[in-house]
């Protein structure tokens, strides 16, 4: 993301620069155009007819404050539909985008102490991914996107253009990376009509109590897959929720 300074000596050049500044916006969003509306229309994975709401800043026993951290992760299910995330056609991703809800400071403060890392700190981030099923719940990594962050984009639909688009194949799937935290998630909803898998020993899908030693424990040892050409279980999959990101491909 890029941004631009203000001069000031004097409203003329105040407005030249704001009409600069609209004319690039313009010429960005015709590149987007282009690249989505080309000959060759992009294709959505992750469409569903109907979209919840991610959690937060709501935080009830009926509607809890719930986010996702440490982990890649795909839905198997999402809306009733089955594997939404999967490739059908050969071709190139060229976009992703992520649907975010905007938490309370403290509700931040608290994903971010959780799923910290050494690289990102406690800001929340992502990266799409591309993985290939090697057989029951093990997946290949084969090729993920620069990573992205998403402090800047909390409380509203972010949209991530690939400058490098990643070449995709039929039956391959496009994950979502979280090295850190990221609040795209909606949980209490439909447990029949969403599932997804997370990158996670089967032995540690879940915090062993609400204790915050036992959640913290949990959250230590979540990884994300990120080592390309890596092969990891997913052991773990959760109903009733569902990541809320969505790919952009198109053909050929």
């Amino acid at each position: 993301m890029t941004g631009t300074t203000q001069s000031t000596t004097g409203r003329r050049h105040r407005a030249r620069h704001a009409l600069a500044f609209a004319a690039l916006c313009a010429a960005l969003v015709g590149v987007v155009a282009v690249s989505f509306a080309g000959a060759k229309q992009a294709i959505v994975l992750g469409k569903t007819k109907h979209t919840p709401a991610p959690d937060c800043p709501k935080d009830t026993a009926q509607h809890p404050c719930e986010g996702i951290g440490s982990v890649t992760g795909f839905p198997l299910v999402a809306d009733g539909q089955r594997r939404p995330m999967n490739v059908h056609h050969n071709g190139k991703l060229v976009a992703w985008a992520i649907d975010l809800s905007r938490p309370k400071k403290s509700q931040r403060d608290f994903f971010g102490s959780l799923f910290k890392s050494s690289r990102y700190g406690k800001t929340p981030t992502a990266r799409i991914a591309v993985i290939k099923h090697k057989g029951r719940t093990k997946y290949k990594l084969l090729r993920q996107s620069p990573v992205v962050k998403l402090a800047g984009a909390l409380g509203q639909k972010q949209l991530v253009t690939l400058d490098k688009p990643l070449r995709v194949r039929k039956g391959q799937i496009v994950a979502l990376t979280v090295p850190t935290w990221a609040s795209n998630f909606a949980s209490h909803i439909s447990r029949h009509r969403n599932r997804w898998r997370g990158s996670r020993s089967r032995r540690n899908c879940s915090p062993k109590s609400s204790n915050i030693s036992d959640i913290r424990a949990f959250a230590h040892k979540s990884r994300p897959q990120q080592k390309i050409g890596s092969v990891r279980g997913y052991a773990c999959d959760y109903t009733s929720a569902r990541l809320l990101y969505w790919a952009y491909y198109v053909r050929g």
